[in-house]
């Protein structure tokens, strides 16, 4: 089989949704020849969307520096800011930050572009982790307003999940869950990239147990699940999800499905 073949059949994750067949294809084809930015890129997700994180911090670090190399800097500072978000979500809040830095540095030059709403991400985040939650909703609200300009749907769930979860913060909650199960319409109409789709499937769920919605985290939980059984090798949504889940099968006295979650979590 051919480097091209291999490339060819990781084109479309979501049609065969075997993500370890993504990654060991991709894998393949690095070891026959270098592969373009764009498939170390696709590479990093893979790696991420498998639990490999610490293979996808070093793939994004690559698909940054070779799209450096060709002279793309808005990839470049997109793939600074998927690795600052991984970072910072990770507890590396020093490199997260680093990584913010270079990315934005790299757009200093560049006009209105959607790169720099996706780099606003990881600083809503460091936002968030700081207890600045007006803050944190002024950037999400940028962010989202570079989404609407550049029509993109992923940035604007991003967005808007930020926004809702900071209006809950700042007390606002019946604004902060509209906005919530707004972006969990186009992630149950499929949308979003796989990349998306978990972490806000997440956040949500996250944000019902802060508000003591039981109704709606049940409600997503049960759809995340469907949604993880459908991303064939998916491993990423484990750790504090699994915990929401297995509390959600305790509320319905699932013990044993409850103990399992728990223990891989």
């Amino acid at each position: 089989m051919t480097k091209s073949d291999l490339l060819e059949q990781s084109q479309d994750p979501l049609r065969r949704q075997g993500w370890g067949d993504v990654y060991a294809q991709l894998s393949a084809a690095d070891q026959e020849g270098r592969l373009d930015p764009e498939e170390v890129e696709r590479m990093a997700v893979a790696a991420h969307l498998l639990g490999r994180d610490s293979d996808s911090a070093e793939l994004w670090a690559r698909a940054h520096q070779e799209f450096l190399a060709r002279g793309d800097a808005r990839r470049a500072a997109r793939c600074a800011s998927w690795l600052a978000v991984r970072l910072l979500l990770a507890g590396e809040m020093a490199r997260g930050g680093g990584w913010i830095g270079r990315g934005r540095r790299l757009l200093e030059s560049e006009p209105d572009c959607v790169e720099q709403g996706y780099l606003l991400l990881p600083v809503g985040l460091q936002f968030v982790f700081g207890g600045d939650s007006a803050g944190a909703y002024s950037t999400f609200v940028d962010a989202g307003r570079l989404a609407e300009r550049h029509a993109d749907r992923n940035l604007a769930a991003l967005a808007r999940q930020g926004q809702g979860r900071a209006l809950i913060q700042l007390g606002d909650t019946a604004r902060g869950v509209a906005l919530l199960d707004e972006v969990m319409v186009a992630v149950t109409a499929g949308e979003l990239s796989p990349l998306v789709v978990g972490d806000i499937y997440c956040s949500v769920i996250e944000a019902c147990h802060e508000i003591f919605d039981l109704r709606r985290a049940q409600e997503w939980t049960s759809a995340l699940s469907v949604w993880c059984e459908s991303q064939g090798d998916l491993v990423p949504y484990r750790g504090l999800c699994l915990v929401r889940r297995a509390e959600i099968m305790q509320l319905h006295g699932a013990w044993p499905d409850a103990i399992e979650e728990a223990e891989r979590a």
